[in-house]
């Protein structure tokens, strides 16, 4: 058994975050003035560290940070995400440029900012800063130690876990308990006391993965990165979400099990034949609604508590304003006056749904009943299958034909475009994320089109910078993107970085928006690789066009042989 979950993403993801300090960015009530005559002294637009600077992509704009206007490191400053529904909270991870606070807060609120509760708190001195012990000395302590260190002077990270280790004894993540700890709608991170590293800073103090050279920010706060992880809270009743309303992300449940409500938080008007549950993420049991039993003579029901009893727990559903001239708990039978003969409702009902499916389509005129989605052929999609999909060109009778490129093409030519197209990407999981129970179970919810190797001659085709063959170490969540070890054992093409045989990393960009990433790639296993290098950096990346194939020994010896004789 198993129940739906929805994908993990960065809740923070396209949303304004709001600061106490700073010119620029903002213009929420939580936002003061500059407190900074240096801050204050150029206008918004010459800002250079917007709060935004925290939520784009680490790989797309490696060197971008948010700069607080707070000025000396005594003073406070504060970091808000308001979200405009309840979500789940996984896990919360933040990327300085300047050296970590050596005290701050990280708040959760359920209700809109009514209330807040912390969920973690972080000093050198716990018992100094907020009289707690240290959960080093007293597990499951409130305040912590860890992640205070001024060093790296640069490039250090905190990282929150909503479901620490120790509390995974709550292992059904839909139970009271765990949604207690997990819900939220509003997050808050308070940067209390400010440090200066002492430490001569070292390249390595740098965030590793750009190509910075900068020395650290000279403001009390800086960040690079701000990952909010989490999804839309569904109570274990859909596995996709969509916008709450043409603005904002994800937030509203798509439903199944017979359940309804933003969150499927109740049971769908005609299924309320047993009470509505969660489902359990224990035991998998989807524990989907129960119809009730109204013959076909009512559009909705509710639960009776004292029809639940007198059943012994078998059905508590009792049908509301029974048509058709009948009457009952279950409209089974006729209302007085009326003999049954007469009481019949007609059986068939004028709601028919006309398929409008183009010869692109794989079932010919069949569509889904209730949605109207015909079955497309390979590459094509629409709801009357009438355009590619992205990564397919060449739309026609036999659907359409894969891109040879290492990014995406233009759908109409094939032409190989530069970069990948926004909501280009599909995805897999290669590992299993052991933060939460959620991050455990959401990987076999990605879904991954693989790119296929018909002939080494789409390999030529494809100017790809790197073609090796190497075996799957290991993978590594770094929190604001993926780092895959992988053992190189022979190097058959590289463009601007010398390989050499050994242990080295590779980035799959899939797992910056999504947590899981395209194609797999399974420890253990040996496969040929081809793709893209990264400008600047020389690292070696895996995007949706990249080659992920088996290794076998007749595909090395084609492979050799044509890079020998010439392929470009």
């Amino acid at each position: 058994l198993h129940h739906p979950v929805p994908p993990i993403g960065n809740l923070a993801s396209g949303r304004t975050l709001f600061t106490l300090s700073g010119c620029c960015g903002n213009t929420s009530l939580h936002h003061n003035l500059c407190p900074c005559p240096a801050a204050a002294s150029h206008t918004c637009s010459e800002d250079p560290h917007p709060p935004a600077h925290m939520t784009d992509d680490p790989f797309l704009h490696p060197d971008t940070w948010w700069s607080s206007g707070a000025c000396t490191i005594m003073q406070q400053d504060e970091i808000q995400l308001d979200l405009e529904t309840q979500f789940c909270l996984s896990h919360v991870v933040l990327l300085f440029r300047s050296p970590r606070p050596a005290a701050m807060a990280i708040e959760r609120s359920a209700d809109f900012g009514k209330t807040w509760e912390v969920l973690k708190l972080f000093a050198h001195n716990c018992s100094m800063e907020f009289g707690l012990p240290d959960d080093f000395n007293q597990p499951g302590s409130l305040c912590t130690s860890r992640y205070t260190s001024a060093a790296p002077c640069s490039g250090g990270e905190v990282i929150l876990r909503t479901l620490e280790p120790s509390s995974i004894k709550i292992l059904d993540p839909y139970s009271p308990e765990a949604l207690a700890r997990l819900t939220l709608t509003n997050l808050r991170i308070r940067l209390i006391k400010a440090q200066t590293c002492s430490a001569p800073l070292k390249l390595t103090d740098i965030k590793t993965y750009t190509s910075a050279t900068e020395s650290p920010a000279s403001a009390p706060y800086a960040v690079y990165t701000l990952l909010a992880r989490g999804t839309c809270l569904c109570h274990g009743h859909a596995e996709h979400c969509v916008p709450y309303n043409s603005i904002f992300g994800c937030g509203l449940c798509v439903c199944t099990h017979h359940t309804a409500g933003d969150h499927c938080e109740k049971c769908a008007p005609l299924y309320n034949d047993r009470p509505w549950r969660p489902a359990n993420g224990s035991s998998g049991e989807p524990n989907p609604c129960q119809k009730c039993e109204c013959h076909g003579h009512a559009d909705s029901c509710h639960f009776s508590h004292r029809a639940w009893l007198s059943s012994n727990g078998t059905s508590g559903g009792v049908c509301d304003n029974c048509q058709h001239n009948t009457a009952g708990r279950r409209c089974q039978r006729c209302r007085h006056g009326y003999r049954p003969s007469i009481c019949h409702p007609s059986v068939c009902s004028d709601n028919t749904q006309i398929c409008i499916c183009l010869w692109f389509s794989e079932g010919g005129s069949w569509c889904h009943p209730r949605t109207g989605q015909c079955h497309c052929r390979a590459g094509v999609g629409g709801t009357s299958c009438s355009h590619c999909l992205p990564g397919y060109w060449g739309f026609g009778e036999q659907g359409c034909r894969a891109c040879s490129c290492p990014h995406s093409c233009d759908p109409t030519t094939g032409q190989c475009q530069d970069r990948l197209a926004p909501g280009e990407l599909h995805f897999s999981c290669i590992f299993l994320t052991m933060t939460l129970w959620l991050s455990i179970h959401v990987c076999r919810k990605c879904s991954c089109k693989e790119k296929r190797l018909r002939s080494v001659s789409d390999l030529c085709k494809t100017k790809h910078d790197y073609v090796i063959k190497a075996s799957v170490l290991s993978a590594h969540d770094k929190g604001s993107h993926a780092e895959v070890q992988v053992k190189v054992r022979k190097v058959l093409k590289s463009v601007q970085v010398v390989l050499d045989l050994g242990t080295i990393s590779i980035y799959p960009l899939s797992w910056t928006s999504r947590g899981c990433t395209c194609p797999i790639l399974n420890p253990g296993m040996e496969y040929l690789l081809a793709g893209p290098e990264e400008a600047g950096t020389g690292r070696l990346l895996v995007t949706m066009q990249s080659v992920v194939v088996p290794w076998t020994p007749r595909l090395g010896l084609l492979i050799s042989d044509a890079l020998r004789n010439g392929c470009p």
